[in-house]
């Protein structure tokens, strides 16, 4: 009996000797929401200066906030007139237009785009428009109101 008490003790004690481990493995994965946001300041109206012939006149119209956390979002301004403020069909300005750091009296014939910008700060970049022109020395613009309507696209990658 004795020989078989010490056998289930070295048994007991054997088995409880013995672990078991198992692993495995978690993946995780979370998707951040898209930010694209464009701000643009309001309708702008002026006044032409045309007294003052071959000195630009320039029209701080506002600020354009951008905010993205999209690293390759790009900003692209277009004209209705392509780069003109009309009056009517009587007669035209042409003017330059400054975004801010990205682009310095760039003439709107054609559709403007910035190159790729990395993301934004949470509050956002913020990129002074405005567009300048320069009356003739020799003429004046037609008396009336000078119009043209830009488009402001922002674009995520």
């Amino acid at each position: 009996m004795k020989k078989f008490v010490l056998v289930s003790l070295f048994a007991l004690v054997g088995l409880g000797m013995v672990s078991a481990a198992s692993s495995g493995t978690l993946d995780l994965s979370a998707t951040a929401s898209s930010v694209l946001e464009l701000t643009l300041p309001g309708d702008f109206t002026g006044t032409i200066d045309d007294n003052s012939a071959g000195t630009v006149n320039t029209w701080n119209i506002g600020n354009v906030v951008v905010k993205s956390n999209h690293t390759g979002w790009t900003i692209s301004i277009s004209s209705a007139n392509a780069g003109l403020l009309k009056n009517g069909s009587v007669d035209s300005i042409d003017y330059k237009m400054t975004l801010g750091s990205l682009v310095t009296n760039n003439e709107l014939s054609s559709t403007w785009t910035s190159s790729a910008q990395g993301k934004t700060p949470k509050a956002g970049t913020s990129y002074a428009l405005s567009i300048s022109f320069t009356p003739s020395t020799t003429t004046y613009f037609a008396q009336g109101t000078y119009t043209d309507t830009l488009t402001v696209t922002l674009t995520g990658n």
